[in-house]
């Protein structure tokens, strides 16, 4: 049995989260669903970031501490992962003590044993939303692209962490591999742009800021003066998590396991670059790979509270329901690309892909079954499409091609309220009747599994509805599909269950 352990960026609890972390969370719970379904063990691991500037200064602003503040918002963002069934295993705070600090504390010392951390003056151009140190040449028009505000002058003596020593090995890691270490970025243009950070020359990174300035965070070891800074500390989260370094250790989720990050194209040199470069200096092995998202935008244009379009992902939940939220970011978004969140096109997806295809042909189905009333018959051989569409959708599930994915699915729907139409089942008699019905909740059956990793609830009452006979076990994280996928498979599956309303009509 293959190991994977998939990551997702941990999330900056300064304010509430949005549907940029809802979008990356989907992607990462779809990825996990994935891996088990087809028979790996997953570990799946997200979490927060709660030290740092902002946080300190957003704590100031409040009157309150920095302690209180993660405190109080942390838990909206597992409580929002949870509403949205997000399958983790393990949810991760990096300001806990006993988890995180110490393996944090001892790969800062391997680091410096390895003589890639130095201390010394740096005067630069700081953004407190990025949390990072920018070039003249990371500015547009003298503003940091992300925030649309100037940086600030900062002079200051930090520990830096000397990346630029490590510019050939990071070249050859992502055109060949670095000391026998493979490593891919998804999608592949996602790596073409980090090669070209590369071509355009590596600095050396602030890991630490003095306590003045920082005092919310994990101490230096041996300089009580500095506070580590924010990617030591938070990129760390991915193995203090598996309690690297310590008597807790879970290291067969990294050593053995296929390590799976999956982040936004904003933080993607980190990632990409600081990472694999701190890890083989501490000498851990590197992930295996970083799978790439873009942004959300809100009709058209990037989202903003001044322009009124920020999409609150409760609004959306209310209105039209848990997964067709999983399903509407799935479908439209490719991986690695931006994507837009239309109301528009939400409605329009709901109505045509999800009420009229599957809704209507799971209803139409089970109402004709219950006229009937003789069952279901077992059929056998193999059915061409059905073979055609598992082809295809697992090839683009192992690619994380997950849009393809899902329409391969939908194209199942669309098939089966044809065939009804052309066969005109309801114009039928007898056993010839009672056969195509069968063949029709086969179609549907298999839809079931398909739609598993997207809308995982959805999936399971269309089979309870059918009454497939593991329709109880979908949701389980040792549920397999195995030769579930085989067309007449379950050979028990006689009787169907009882019909209710799939998707209900939503006012404009």
């Amino acid at each position: 049995m293959k190991r994977q352990y998939v990551t997702t960026a941990i999330d900056y609890p300064n304010a509430a989260p949005h549907m940029g972390h809802v979008l990356e969370k989907v992607l990462a719970d779809v990825t996990a669903r994935w891996f088990r379904l087809r028979g790996d063990a997953v570990r799946f691991q997200i979490g927060t970031d709660e030290h740092g500037i902002k946080i300190q200064q957003t704590a100031e602003k409040e009157g309150i501490s920095p302690k209180e503040l993660v405190d109080r918002n942390a838990p909206l963002f597992q409580k929002l992962y949870d509403t949205i069934h997000i399958s983790y295993d393990h949810f991760i705070r990096t300001s806990g003590q006993e988890e995180h600090w110490p393996t944090v504390v001892e790969l800062w010392k391997r680091l410096k044993k390895a003589g890639m951390l130095e201390k010394k003056s740096y005067t630069g151009l700081y953004c407190s939303g990025c949390e990072r140190f920018m070039t003249k040449r990371d500015l547009v028009d003298g503003k940091c692209p992300n925030h649309q505000t100037a940086p600030q002058e900062v002079k200051e003596e930090n520990w830096f962490f000397l990346l630029s020593k490590d510019t050939e090995n990071l070249r050859k890691l992502l055109t060949a591999n670095w000391d026998k270490e493979e490593y891919r970025i998804v999608p592949d243009f996602r790596a073409q742009e980090t090669l070209s950070l590369i071509e355009q020359g590596l600095e050396d990174v602030s890991f630490s800021r003095p306590k003045t300035s920082l005092s919310w965070g994990v101490p230096v070891p041996d300089d009580e003066d500095q506070t580590m800074y924010v990617w030591c500390d938070a990129l760390t989260n991915y193995i203090s998590g598996l309690g690297y370094f310590t008597d807790h250790e879970q290291r067969e989720f990294w050593d053995s396991a296929e390590v799976t990050h999956v982040i936004g194209k904003d933080i993607a040199r980190f990632h990409a670059l600081y990472w694999p470069s701190m890890l083989h200096h501490a000498d851990v092995r590197i992930p295996d790979r970083l799978l790439i998202h873009g942004f959300l935008t809100s009709e058209g244009e990037k989202m903003s509270k001044s322009l009124g379009n920020v999409v609150v992902p409760s609004e959306v939940i209310e209105k039209y329901g848990i997964d067709p939220l999983r399903f509407y970011l799935s479908h439209e978004i490719p991986i690695g690309r931006d994507g837009d969140f239309s109301w528009d096109r939400m409605k329009k997806l709901f109505d045509s892909k999800l009420r009229n295809d599957t809704g209507n042909l799971l209803n139409r189905v089970l109402v004709l079954l219950q006229k009937e009333g003789s069952g279901l018959v077992s059929l056998s051989g193999n059915d061409p499409l059905i073979k055609d569409v598992w082809d295809k959708y697992q090839k683009s599930m192992n690619e994380f091609d997950y849009s393809n994915a899902i329409q391969s699915a939908m194209t199942l729907a669309t098939a089966g309220n044809q065939y009804i139409d052309i066969k005109k089942v309801w114009t039928l008699k007898g056993e010839e009747k009672n056969v195509e019905l069968s063949v029709l909740a086969e179609y549907l059956r298999h839809i079931s599994l398909l739609l598993l990793p997207f809308m995982p609830e959805t999936a399971q009452r269309i089979s309870q509805q059918l009454g497939v006979p593991y329709a109880e076990e979908m949701l389980q994280k040792d549920f397999v599909i195995g030769d579930k996928k085989e067309w007449g498979s379950q050979k028990d599956w006689k009787r169907i269950g009882e019909p209710e309303i799939l998707f209900a009509p939503i006012d404009s």
